[in-house]
């Protein structure tokens, strides 16, 4: 018999396309997402509210219009019970963002993150404001452990969310599309950085590490955002200072600290050819650049811990999805910067984590190769001395 014809809808709930199962498509909430209690949201909605509001606007900047409504508070079919005027959920997420989880973040050199011409571009671009709103649910079941679950589910929700409508929209890089695009990227990295260094669960170091190197090739794809010509668009965009910042901050300079040095030396005497020791040699030279960047200014230098991933060449990743024991080794003292930013919710305990469990998987043959890492752990932090 001939198979019957099937024609996918591609109108279903951005909730039931992550679970890979049939929506009714029923609004506003479909009978899955009613049963199983799940937030539902349609991409399509998002979309025709940006495009909507777009046609309305009034105040140009250097990511599009700005409107004065809130993409996910509009509602597309008249107030009931199961689409109330207020999401409050939304509504609390997004005041723990601007008064607690990026003022948890930011000092005078990435305060621009919370600043109102960032926010203006948040509020109108639907895929970033579920993005920046997964990143407040995700500081929330850090900091409120008893809602922990809770909190992990809206901001895995969120995320999926974001990415629905990203991949939706297929956008251009363009003057009004790079700085949403750059600050999502941005976001997706840290949160997805974040997500594995304080939600561990109880799984082996092996799955951990796969984790960790999914969330490298995230901030590696910032390089993506912001190469070639669209580097030159977003220096001439509201971020221009901040970038200047960056790039001062990120000055690189081939000349190692003595932990560094050390690490250095005994990579080169190790003879592991000369691609690989060029790769590792990179590494550790971006390690140093992260290393005084992070030290430079303040304590709560969020950019200068994250800023290693992205720097970083992308051999190096090869070799740490290869478990190979050098690369584990230089992982261990990037750890080291996240452990001497153990105060900020972003990173917790996750830096003694991995010096601890990779000493433990190399074993003690390495032992002399991880001196520093496991000595950092018993040190106070130094923070503004060169090391």
């Amino acid at each position: 018999m001939p198979r019957r014809t099937h024609t996918k809808s591609r109108n279903g709930c951005l909730e039931c396309k992550r679970r890979h199962i049939k929506c009714d498509e029923k609004h506003p909430i479909c009978s899955n997402c009613r049963s199983s209690e799940r937030s539902c949201e349609y991409a399509d909605r998002f979309i025709r509210a940006t495009r909507s509001q777009s046609s309305k606007s009034s105040t140009p900047s250097p990511a599009g219009p700005v409107q004065d409504e809130y993409p996910l508070g509009r509602l597309a079919d008249p107030i009931s019970s199961d689409n109330p005027p207020v999401n409050m959920l939304h509504a609390e997420l997004f005041f723990n963002l601007t008064e607690c989880a990026l003022h948890a973040l930011s000092d005078g050199a990435n305060v621009w993150i919370g600043s109102a011409d960032v926010m203006r571009i948040v509020i109108v671009t639907p895929y970033l404001m579920n993005a920046v709103l997964a990143m407040s649910a995700l500081h929330l079941s850090i900091v409120r452990p008893e809602d922990r679950e809770q909190y992990k589910r809206h901001a895995a929700q969120l995320q999926t969310h974001a990415l629905g409508i990203y991949n939706q929209m297929r956008l251009n890089v363009n003057k009004e599309t790079c700085v949403p695009l750059f600050l999502f990227s941005c976001i997706l990295g840290i949160h997805t950085l974040c997500d594995v260094l304080i939600h561990r669960e109880d799984g082996s170091f092996e799955e951990f590490l796969d984790r960790f190197i999914h969330s490298f090739r995230l901030q590696l794809g910032i390089r993506v955002v912001i190469s070639g010509p669209t580097w030159h668009m977003l220096r001439e965009s509201i971020l221009k200072s901040p970038l200047q910042n960056g790039e001062i901050m990120f000055e690189w300079n081939t000349e190692l600290g003595p932990d560094c040095a050390r690490l250095l030396e005994l990579i080169e005497a190790a003879k592991l050819g000369d691609t690989i020791t060029s790769t590792y040699r990179h590494a550790v030279q971006a390690l140093q650049v992260s290393i005084n960047a992070s030290t430079r200014s303040s304590v709560n230098n969020v950019d200068g811990v994250t800023g290693w991933s992205i720097i970083v060449n992308p051999e190096y990743v090869e070799h740490l999805t290869l478990r190979r024991p050098e690369a584990l080794v230089i992982l261990a003292h990037y750890a080291v910067l996240l452990h001497w930013h153990r105060h900020l919710w972003l990173f917790g305990d996750g830096g003694q984590f991995m010096i601890e469990s990779i000493s433990s998987y190399l074993g003690p043959d390495w032992e002399e190769w991880l001196a520093w890492p496991n000595r950092a752990l018993r040190e106070p932090n130094p923070r503004h001395t060169n090391i």
